[in-house]
């Protein structure tokens, strides 16, 4: 029997995974970056501290002290907002990239109105002014390529990526004119400075952590019962649906991408007004890529966003204690560990959407079916089964002698009826010559005949 060959691997799509299955796995392969980076540093350390030193070292980094928790927190909290303020516009698929644009121009904006107005106006007033002149900025920046999407189908991606270095230049502008004589810092400012919570740095991180949680429940809200929300997901699935169904696209993109904006510039009020109180051009610490990273591995679910959040900012922190513990001097080790364990978990993302099969058999092949349907023979009478072959492969001699004999037969069918239609026409033949030859003698009387009549007339 033939055999149909398979290749030694092959990949099937699964079937919806259940929840606690996909979160084994993802924990499993944030288990075994973890491990592979431990020996990896513990193995290649100036002052190693051991494989178990290494875990020692990336908890007491996130977890040490009060302050580095409340640090933790603070971090979390403001790269959750910008993913937020991503994610709002991946929904529509408006690949938004100037998330770091966006938040430092309401950087900008936020310590313009402290520098300008800060002992001049009552705080509460200056206090207000920042809120709205932030958010003001960051969504004027969004909105920007969003018109020209909406009215003109530019590429969105560049578009928006490019308004991060003008962005960038406005601040080393204005911080140079600000302080000519300086050295392109700026020195934190002491007017107009928005009240912590409490003391130390609890009190500092509170209010960041509070706006965190208010923000994360409030655009699940709007992503998963508003109106706005189904419109922007309807948009993402199908423009041309959502244009059939009456709805605006342009009127959503705009909106959409005002409401991205004035969330990254709400980051940027936070980040002036209460954290740093001065603005420098690597204010925004290129929260706006790692939100992207952040809102795909949380597949756009603000809830799941916020582990990851987490996740991304204990492996950052961890891993600046590891480097000071083990005598590492670069933070490139760092960056390389941290974007390994990315690795890890992006590629277990295709072993959750797909399954792998191995074929270890010998032949790496499987048998034709019984019952599969064979090349039928050159006359074209029947098909047979792969039973039907042995048996005929036992009887072909017979078959063949009777094959033989049937083209003989009809190869001597044809010669013979060419030699009775011959000898028909030889048959008749000389009947038809007397028959010629009579009307031919008519013919010749008739015209006798004829010319006498005229003779005897005249």
């Amino acid at each position: 029997m033939e055999r149909i060959k398979e290749p030694f691997i092959h990949i099937t799509k699964r079937e919806p995974m259940p929840l606690w299955k996909s979160l084994c796995i993802r924990f499993g392969a944030v288990l075994i970056a973890l491990i592979i980076c431990a020996i990896f540093i513990s193995a290649s350390a100036p002052n190693s501290k051991g494989f178990f030193g290494y875990f020692g070292s990336l908890f007491s980094g996130a977890f040490g002290t009060e302050r580095r928790f409340w640090l933790l927190l603070q971090q979390t909290g403001l790269l959750l907002c910008v993913a937020l303020a991503l994610v709002v516009a991946f929904r529509m698929k408006f690949w938004n990239l100037g998330g770091n644009g966006q938040v430092l121009m309401g950087c900008l904006a936020c310590a313009m109105c402290m520098y300008y107005l800060g002992g001049k106006t009552a705080d509460p007033l200056v206090w207000l002014l920042m809120l709205i002149a932030s958010i003001a900025a960051g969504a004027i920046w969004a909105v920007i390529p969003a018109i020209f999407k909406a009215f003109f189908n530019t590429n969105e991606s560049l578009f928006t990526l490019m308004m991060n270095y003008v962005a960038l230049y406005l601040v080393a502008f204005f911080v140079s004119h600000w302080y000519p004589e300086g050295t392109g810092a700026m020195p934190p400012l002491t007017d107009a400075n928005l009240p912590s919570l409490g003391s130390g740095q609890a009190g500092r991180s509170l209010l960041t952590v509070i706006v965190a949680i208010v923000v994360t429940a409030l655009i699940y809200c709007y992503l998963r019962f508003t109106k706005h929300g189904y419109e922007i997901s309807l948009i993402g699935d199908s423009k041309n649906t959502a244009r059939y169904a009456g709805i605006s696209v342009k009127k959503v993109i705009i909106r959409t991408l005002i409401l991205s904006g004035a969330l990254c510039g709400l980051v940027g009020f936070l980040l002036v007004g209460s954290i740093n109180h001065m603005v420098s051009t690597s204010m925004d610490g290129n929260m706006g890529f790692t939100g992207i990273m952040v809102a795909w591995m949380g597949k756009f679910n603000p809830l799941i966003m916020a582990g990851i959040s987490f996740f991304i900012n204990f492996l950052s922190r961890g891993m600046a204690q590891v480097c000071t513990d083990f005598g590492f001097t670069s933070e490139a080790l760092s960056d390389i560990v941290v974007g390994l364990i990315y690795f890890f978990f992006i590629g277990c993302e295709f072993f959750i959407v797909y399954k792998v099969h191995f074929n270890f058999k010998k032949h790496h092949g499987r048998e034709e079916p019984a019952f599969s349907m064979s090349a039928s023979s050159e006359d074209g009478t029947s098909e047979r089964t792969g039973v039907e072959r042995e048996e005929t492969e036992k009887s072909a001699p017979a078959e063949g002698m009777e094959a033989g004999k049937s083209e003989s037969t009809k190869t001597q069918q044809p010669k013979e009826t060419e030699q009775i239609q011959q000898s028909e026409l030889e048959a008749d033949a000389p009947e038809n010559e007397g028959a010629a030859v009579k009307a031919g003698e008519d013919k010749k009387t008739s015209r006798k005949k004829n010319a006498r009549k005229a003779m005897e007339e005249n």
